[in-house]
Protein backbone atom coordinates (compact mmCIF):
# COMPACT_ATOMS: atom_id res chain seq x y z
CA UNK A 1 0.00 0.00 0.00
CA UNK A 2 1.03 3.19 -1.07
CA UNK A 3 2.32 5.03 2.36
CA UNK A 4 1.37 8.93 0.54
CA UNK A 5 -2.02 7.99 0.74
CA UNK A 6 -2.10 7.99 4.83
CA UNK A 7 0.91 10.73 4.58
CA UNK A 8 -1.55 12.68 2.32
CA UNK A 9 -4.24 12.49 4.76
CA UNK A 10 -2.18 13.80 7.64
CA UNK A 11 -1.14 16.66 5.89
CA UNK A 12 -4.57 17.38 5.50
CA UNK A 13 -5.30 17.69 9.53
CA UNK A 14 -6.40 14.07 9.77
CA UNK A 15 -5.18 12.18 13.10
CA UNK A 16 -3.46 9.09 13.54
CA UNK A 17 -6.74 7.09 14.07
CA UNK A 18 -8.82 8.76 11.67
CA UNK A 19 -5.97 7.83 9.21
CA UNK A 20 -6.20 3.79 10.00
CA UNK A 21 -9.70 4.19 10.24
CA UNK A 22 -10.52 5.97 6.79
CA UNK A 23 -7.66 4.81 5.11
CA UNK A 24 -5.54 2.03 5.93
CA UNK A 25 -7.96 -0.37 7.07
CA UNK A 26 -10.24 -0.18 4.29
CA UNK A 27 -7.38 -0.70 1.60
CA UNK A 28 -6.32 -3.44 3.43
CA UNK A 29 -9.77 -4.82 3.90
CA UNK A 30 -9.25 -7.46 1.08
CA UNK A 31 -6.26 -9.53 2.95
CA UNK A 32 -8.02 -9.47 6.43
CA UNK A 33 -11.36 -10.37 5.26
CA UNK A 34 -9.10 -13.10 2.84
CA UNK A 35 -7.29 -14.17 6.23
CA UNK A 36 -10.56 -14.14 8.48
CA UNK A 37 -12.30 -16.40 5.80
CA UNK A 38 -9.36 -19.14 5.90
CA UNK A 39 -9.48 -18.80 9.97
CA UNK A 40 -13.24 -19.38 9.62
CA UNK A 41 -13.05 -22.24 7.47
CA UNK A 42 -10.22 -24.20 9.15
CA UNK A 43 -11.61 -23.42 12.95
CA UNK A 44 -15.22 -24.61 11.99
CA UNK A 45 -13.27 -27.88 9.95
CA UNK A 46 -10.79 -28.27 12.87
CA UNK A 47 -10.77 -31.66 14.24
CA UNK A 48 -8.02 -32.17 16.52
CA UNK A 49 -8.16 -29.73 19.47
CA UNK A 50 -12.08 -29.68 19.63
CA UNK A 51 -11.96 -33.47 20.04
CA UNK A 52 -8.90 -33.49 22.79
CA UNK A 53 -10.30 -30.95 24.29
CA UNK A 54 -13.88 -31.14 24.23
CA UNK A 55 -14.86 -35.03 23.84
CA UNK A 56 -14.16 -36.10 27.52
CA UNK A 57 -16.75 -33.19 28.45
CA UNK A 58 -19.32 -34.10 25.74
CA UNK A 59 -18.58 -30.75 24.36
CA UNK A 60 -19.25 -31.72 20.48
CA UNK A 61 -18.66 -29.37 17.56
CA UNK A 62 -19.41 -30.01 13.63
CA UNK A 63 -16.49 -32.09 13.28
CA UNK A 64 -16.41 -34.46 16.29
CA UNK A 65 -20.19 -34.75 16.23
CA UNK A 66 -19.60 -36.13 12.41
CA UNK A 67 -16.69 -38.27 13.88
CA UNK A 68 -19.03 -39.78 16.62
CA UNK A 69 -21.66 -40.41 14.14
CA UNK A 70 -19.30 -42.65 12.53
CA UNK A 71 -17.64 -44.69 15.23
CA UNK A 72 -20.66 -46.23 16.50
CA UNK A 73 -21.30 -49.84 15.50
CA UNK A 74 -23.56 -48.95 12.95
CA UNK A 75 -22.28 -45.81 11.25
CA UNK A 76 -25.32 -42.99 10.54
CA UNK A 77 -23.99 -41.96 7.08
CA UNK A 78 -27.06 -39.49 6.23
CA UNK A 79 -26.58 -37.61 8.72
CA UNK A 80 -22.99 -37.36 9.24
CA UNK A 81 -23.61 -36.25 5.49
CA UNK A 82 -25.64 -33.63 6.32
CA UNK A 83 -23.62 -32.25 9.06
CA UNK A 84 -21.22 -31.98 6.43
CA UNK A 85 -23.06 -30.31 3.63
CA UNK A 86 -23.95 -27.96 6.95
CA UNK A 87 -20.25 -27.10 6.48
CA UNK A 88 -19.74 -26.69 3.64
CA UNK A 89 -22.59 -24.17 3.44
CA UNK A 90 -21.06 -22.54 6.55
CA UNK A 91 -18.45 -21.52 3.74
CA UNK A 92 -20.24 -21.04 0.90
CA UNK A 93 -22.20 -18.08 2.84
CA UNK A 94 -19.08 -16.70 4.37
CA UNK A 95 -17.48 -16.38 1.05
CA UNK A 96 -20.39 -15.01 0.04
CA UNK A 97 -20.43 -12.03 2.71
CA UNK A 98 -16.62 -11.57 1.62
CA UNK A 99 -17.37 -10.91 -1.90
CA UNK A 100 -20.52 -8.54 -0.97
CA UNK A 101 -18.47 -6.61 1.53
CA UNK A 102 -15.25 -6.26 -1.02
CA UNK A 103 -17.63 -5.80 -3.89
CA UNK A 104 -18.96 -2.27 -2.34
CA UNK A 105 -16.00 -0.39 -2.80
CA UNK A 106 -13.14 -0.21 -5.28
CA UNK A 107 -9.33 -1.30 -3.43
CA UNK A 108 -7.22 -0.54 -6.51
CA UNK A 109 -4.25 1.89 -5.63
CA UNK A 110 -3.08 3.93 -8.72
CA UNK A 111 0.94 3.29 -8.34
CA UNK A 112 3.01 2.32 -11.05
CA UNK A 113 5.93 2.45 -8.53
CA UNK A 114 7.25 0.76 -5.44
CA UNK A 115 6.94 2.57 -2.33
CA UNK A 116 8.27 2.26 1.39
CA UNK A 117 5.66 2.11 3.88
CA UNK A 118 6.11 4.90 6.25
CA UNK A 119 6.92 4.12 10.45
CA UNK A 120 4.82 4.86 12.73
CA UNK A 121 6.08 6.09 16.05
CA UNK A 122 4.26 4.69 18.72
CA UNK A 123 5.79 6.33 21.68
CA UNK A 124 5.05 4.76 25.05
CA UNK A 125 2.48 2.22 23.38
CA UNK A 126 5.39 0.36 21.79
CA UNK A 127 6.46 -1.60 24.92
CA UNK A 128 2.51 -2.76 25.80
CA UNK A 129 2.05 -3.55 22.03
CA UNK A 130 5.42 -5.70 22.75
CA UNK A 131 4.35 -7.34 25.92
CA UNK A 132 1.59 -7.90 24.05
CA UNK A 133 3.01 -9.63 21.28
CA UNK A 134 5.53 -11.33 23.20
CA UNK A 135 2.69 -12.90 25.27
CA UNK A 136 0.82 -14.46 22.29
CA UNK A 137 3.86 -16.07 21.20
CA UNK A 138 4.34 -17.55 24.64
CA UNK A 139 1.31 -18.75 25.03
CA UNK A 140 0.71 -20.18 21.72
CA UNK A 141 4.06 -21.56 20.69
CA UNK A 142 6.97 -21.24 24.09
CA UNK A 143 4.72 -23.27 26.23
CA UNK A 144 3.12 -25.82 24.16
CA UNK A 145 6.50 -27.33 23.20
CA UNK A 146 8.08 -26.35 26.46
CA UNK A 147 5.63 -28.86 27.68
CA UNK A 148 6.25 -31.38 25.10
CA UNK A 149 9.64 -31.23 25.81
CA UNK A 150 9.83 -31.92 29.59
CA UNK A 151 7.18 -34.52 29.39
CA UNK A 152 8.80 -36.46 26.55
CA UNK A 153 11.94 -36.51 28.94
CA UNK A 154 9.80 -37.50 32.47
CA UNK A 155 8.87 -40.61 34.05
CA UNK A 156 5.79 -38.72 35.21
CA UNK A 157 5.44 -34.89 33.40
CA UNK A 158 3.34 -33.67 36.42
CA UNK A 159 6.34 -34.29 39.13
CA UNK A 160 7.92 -31.57 36.45
CA UNK A 161 11.64 -31.42 35.25
CA UNK A 162 14.00 -32.91 37.81
CA UNK A 163 16.97 -35.57 37.91
CA UNK A 164 14.81 -37.98 39.79
CA UNK A 165 11.91 -37.94 37.02
CA UNK A 166 14.52 -38.12 34.01
CA UNK A 167 14.44 -40.67 31.58
CA UNK A 168 14.35 -41.37 27.72
CA UNK A 169 12.41 -44.69 28.10
CA UNK A 170 9.48 -42.97 26.15
CA UNK A 171 11.01 -42.92 22.62
CA UNK A 172 12.15 -46.51 22.73
CA UNK A 173 8.61 -47.31 23.98
CA UNK A 174 7.51 -45.19 20.44
CA UNK A 175 9.94 -46.61 18.09
CA UNK A 176 10.56 -50.34 19.52
CA UNK A 177 7.55 -51.10 22.50
CA UNK A 178 4.78 -49.91 20.78
CA UNK A 179 3.71 -51.35 17.36
CA UNK A 180 1.20 -49.69 16.28
CA UNK A 181 3.50 -45.90 17.05
CA UNK A 182 6.23 -47.42 14.88
CA UNK A 183 3.76 -48.62 12.18
CA UNK A 184 2.23 -44.73 12.30
CA UNK A 185 5.71 -43.13 11.93
CA UNK A 186 6.63 -45.48 9.09
CA UNK A 187 2.92 -45.38 7.24
CA UNK A 188 3.00 -41.26 8.07
CA UNK A 189 6.30 -41.18 5.89
CA UNK A 190 5.22 -43.11 3.01
CA UNK A 191 2.06 -41.14 2.98
CA UNK A 192 3.51 -37.49 3.03
CA UNK A 193 6.40 -38.50 0.55
CA UNK A 194 4.07 -40.55 -2.11
CA UNK A 195 1.98 -38.25 -1.69
CA UNK A 196 3.88 -34.76 -2.40
CA UNK A 197 5.74 -36.53 -5.11
CA UNK A 198 3.02 -37.16 -7.22
CA UNK A 199 0.83 -33.99 -6.34
CA UNK A 200 3.80 -32.11 -7.03
CA UNK A 201 4.60 -33.89 -10.52
CA UNK A 202 0.61 -33.83 -11.17
CA UNK A 203 0.49 -29.78 -10.11
CA UNK A 204 3.30 -29.11 -12.86
CA UNK A 205 1.37 -31.21 -15.42
CA UNK A 206 -1.95 -28.92 -14.51
CA UNK A 207 0.11 -25.83 -14.91
CA UNK A 208 2.10 -27.56 -17.64
CA UNK A 209 -1.49 -27.80 -19.43
CA UNK A 210 -2.55 -24.65 -18.38
CA UNK A 211 -0.11 -22.13 -19.52
CA UNK A 212 1.66 -23.69 -22.36
CA UNK A 213 -0.70 -25.52 -24.16
CA UNK A 214 -4.03 -24.42 -26.13
CA UNK A 215 -6.11 -27.59 -25.20
CA UNK A 216 -9.91 -26.69 -25.08
CA UNK A 217 -11.28 -26.23 -21.63
CA UNK A 218 -7.94 -26.85 -19.99
CA UNK A 219 -8.65 -24.45 -17.65
CA UNK A 220 -11.43 -25.94 -15.83
CA UNK A 221 -8.64 -29.08 -15.05
CA UNK A 222 -7.57 -25.51 -12.64
CA UNK A 223 -10.78 -24.47 -11.42
CA UNK A 224 -11.01 -28.44 -10.26
CA UNK A 225 -7.97 -28.62 -8.66
CA UNK A 226 -8.75 -25.60 -6.26
CA UNK A 227 -12.31 -27.01 -5.34
CA UNK A 228 -11.01 -29.08 -2.01
CA UNK A 229 -9.42 -25.92 -0.77
CA UNK A 230 -13.00 -25.36 -0.13
CA UNK A 231 -13.99 -28.28 1.53
CA UNK A 232 -13.19 -29.43 4.87
CA UNK A 233 -11.20 -32.67 5.56
CA UNK A 234 -13.63 -34.27 7.77
CA UNK A 235 -16.22 -33.69 5.05
CA UNK A 236 -14.27 -34.70 2.46
CA UNK A 237 -13.38 -38.26 4.41
CA UNK A 238 -17.42 -38.71 4.34
CA UNK A 239 -17.74 -38.38 1.01
CA UNK A 240 -14.50 -41.07 0.42
CA UNK A 241 -16.25 -43.24 2.57
CA UNK A 242 -19.12 -43.62 0.87
CA UNK A 243 -18.23 -43.27 -2.56
CA UNK A 244 -15.83 -46.31 -1.62
CA UNK A 245 -17.59 -48.49 0.35
CA UNK A 246 -19.32 -50.18 -2.53
CA UNK A 247 -16.59 -49.72 -5.38
CA UNK A 248 -15.53 -52.45 -7.15
CA UNK A 249 -11.79 -51.29 -6.77
CA UNK A 250 -10.71 -53.17 -3.38
CA UNK A 251 -9.15 -49.55 -1.50
CA UNK A 252 -11.75 -49.25 1.21
CA UNK A 253 -9.88 -49.90 4.16
CA UNK A 254 -6.72 -49.67 3.02
CA UNK A 255 -3.82 -47.33 3.36
CA UNK A 256 -4.42 -46.52 -0.78
CA UNK A 257 -8.29 -44.65 0.49
CA UNK A 258 -5.81 -42.37 2.67
CA UNK A 259 -3.39 -41.37 0.43
CA UNK A 260 -6.24 -40.56 -2.39
CA UNK A 261 -7.55 -38.11 0.52
CA UNK A 262 -4.50 -36.50 0.94
CA UNK A 263 -4.33 -36.03 -2.31
CA UNK A 264 -7.14 -34.36 -2.91
CA UNK A 265 -7.32 -32.36 -0.28
CA UNK A 266 -3.05 -31.02 -0.86
CA UNK A 267 -3.62 -30.89 -4.74
CA UNK A 268 -4.33 -27.02 -5.00
CA UNK A 269 -1.39 -26.43 -2.91
CA UNK A 270 0.70 -28.39 -5.54
CA UNK A 271 -1.16 -26.71 -8.38
CA UNK A 272 -1.29 -23.24 -7.01
CA UNK A 273 2.46 -23.38 -6.53
CA UNK A 274 3.64 -24.92 -9.93
CA UNK A 275 1.40 -22.83 -12.07
CA UNK A 276 3.16 -19.47 -10.63
CA UNK A 277 6.62 -21.25 -10.83
CA UNK A 278 5.98 -22.26 -14.33
CA UNK A 279 4.01 -18.52 -14.94
CA UNK A 280 6.97 -16.67 -14.22
CA UNK A 281 9.12 -18.35 -16.79
CA UNK A 282 8.92 -16.82 -19.98
CA UNK A 283 7.99 -18.86 -22.95
CA UNK A 284 10.41 -16.88 -25.00
CA UNK A 285 12.67 -18.56 -23.40
CA UNK A 286 11.77 -22.28 -24.55
CA UNK A 287 11.14 -20.98 -27.57
CA UNK A 288 14.27 -19.76 -28.66
CA UNK A 289 15.43 -23.13 -27.42
CA UNK A 290 13.29 -24.84 -30.19
CA UNK A 291 14.44 -21.90 -32.50
CA UNK A 292 17.91 -23.58 -32.02
CA UNK A 293 17.26 -27.12 -32.80
CA UNK A 294 16.61 -28.14 -29.03
CA UNK A 295 13.92 -30.41 -28.57
CA UNK A 296 10.79 -30.81 -26.61
CA UNK A 297 12.60 -32.80 -23.94
CA UNK A 298 16.05 -31.05 -24.38
CA UNK A 299 13.88 -27.99 -23.70
CA UNK A 300 12.19 -29.31 -20.69
CA UNK A 301 15.48 -30.73 -18.87
CA UNK A 302 17.96 -27.75 -19.82
CA UNK A 303 15.31 -24.69 -19.35
CA UNK A 304 12.17 -25.43 -18.13
CA UNK A 305 12.90 -27.51 -14.90
CA UNK A 306 15.65 -25.86 -13.61
CA UNK A 307 13.62 -22.44 -13.88
CA UNK A 308 11.11 -23.76 -11.87
CA UNK A 309 12.67 -26.21 -9.76
CA UNK A 310 12.73 -23.95 -6.69
CA UNK A 311 9.07 -23.87 -6.96
CA UNK A 312 8.18 -26.94 -7.48
CA UNK A 313 10.64 -27.92 -3.77
CA UNK A 314 8.24 -25.32 -2.22
CA UNK A 315 5.43 -26.96 -3.28
CA UNK A 316 6.72 -30.46 -2.99
CA UNK A 317 7.11 -29.02 1.03
CA UNK A 318 3.99 -27.34 1.48
CA UNK A 319 2.29 -30.91 1.01
CA UNK A 320 4.69 -32.56 2.75
CA UNK A 321 4.63 -30.89 6.16
CA UNK A 322 0.65 -31.12 6.32
CA UNK A 323 0.57 -34.63 4.90
CA UNK A 324 2.77 -36.09 7.75
CA UNK A 325 0.58 -33.87 10.29
CA UNK A 326 -3.17 -35.17 9.12
CA UNK A 327 -5.73 -35.57 11.31
CA UNK A 328 -9.32 -34.67 9.71
CA UNK A 329 -9.50 -36.98 7.37
CA UNK A 330 -7.00 -39.69 8.69
CA UNK A 331 -9.23 -40.01 11.74
CA UNK A 332 -12.44 -41.44 9.91
CA UNK A 333 -10.31 -43.35 6.89
CA UNK A 334 -7.58 -45.17 9.06
CA UNK A 335 -8.20 -48.93 10.03
CA UNK A 336 -6.09 -51.63 12.05
CA UNK A 337 -2.52 -51.42 10.28
CA UNK A 338 -2.89 -48.34 8.12
CA UNK A 339 -2.86 -45.92 11.42
CA UNK A 340 -0.63 -42.23 10.78
CA UNK A 341 0.89 -40.44 13.44
CA UNK A 342 -1.50 -37.92 14.13
CA UNK A 343 -4.41 -40.64 14.82
CA UNK A 344 -1.58 -42.73 17.05
CA UNK A 345 -1.38 -39.31 19.07
CA UNK A 346 -5.23 -39.34 19.48
CA UNK A 347 -5.23 -42.70 20.67
CA UNK A 348 -2.25 -42.14 23.29
CA UNK A 349 -4.01 -39.67 24.31
CA UNK A 350 -7.43 -41.73 25.12
CA UNK A 351 -5.36 -44.30 26.99
CA UNK A 352 -3.92 -41.21 28.98
CA UNK A 353 -0.05 -41.63 27.77
CA UNK A 354 0.76 -38.09 27.55
CA UNK A 355 4.36 -38.65 27.75
CA UNK A 356 4.70 -41.07 25.08
CA UNK A 357 2.24 -38.76 22.75
CA UNK A 358 5.03 -35.84 23.97
CA UNK A 359 8.17 -38.06 22.67
CA UNK A 360 5.92 -38.77 19.47
CA UNK A 361 5.13 -35.37 18.89
CA UNK A 362 8.49 -34.20 19.16
CA UNK A 363 10.39 -36.41 16.95
CA UNK A 364 7.73 -35.84 14.51
CA UNK A 365 8.22 -31.82 14.59
CA UNK A 366 11.97 -32.03 14.99
CA UNK A 367 11.68 -34.31 11.75
CA UNK A 368 9.35 -31.50 10.02
CA UNK A 369 11.65 -28.73 11.04
CA UNK A 370 14.77 -30.79 9.52
CA UNK A 371 12.64 -31.04 5.84
CA UNK A 372 11.71 -27.54 5.73
CA UNK A 373 15.32 -26.27 6.62
CA UNK A 374 16.46 -28.87 4.23
CA UNK A 375 14.25 -27.79 1.32
CA UNK A 376 14.69 -24.25 1.63
CA UNK A 377 18.54 -24.51 1.49
CA UNK A 378 18.03 -26.67 -1.68
CA UNK A 379 15.60 -23.70 -3.02
CA UNK A 380 17.88 -21.06 -2.36
CA UNK A 381 20.92 -22.96 -3.75
CA UNK A 382 18.87 -23.54 -6.83
CA UNK A 383 18.18 -19.98 -7.55
CA UNK A 384 21.96 -19.09 -6.33
CA UNK A 385 22.84 -21.65 -9.10
CA UNK A 386 21.11 -20.03 -11.43
CA UNK A 387 22.03 -16.45 -11.02
CA UNK A 388 25.28 -17.63 -11.16
CA UNK A 389 24.74 -19.40 -14.55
Amino acid sequence: MDASLEESAQILGASRFKVMLRITLPLVAPAITSAALLAFVASIALFGPQAFLGLPERVYFLPTKIFTLLSVYQPRYAEASGLGIGIILLTAVALYFQRRFLERKSYVVLSGKGTRPSRVKLGPWKYVLLAFSITIMVLAVVLPYSVFIVAAFSKQWLAGPSLDNLTFKWFPFVFLHEQRASRAIINSFLLATGVATVTTLLGLLIAFIDLRTTIRGRRILDYLSIVPLGVPGIVLAVGLLQAWIRSPIPIYSTIWIIFIAYMTRYIPLSVRSSNTALRQVDPSLEEASRIAGGSWKATMQRITMPLVKPGLLVAWTLVFVPSLLELNTSILLYTQGTEVISVMIYKLNEMGQFEAISALALVTVTFAMAVLIIMRKLAGRSLEDLAGG
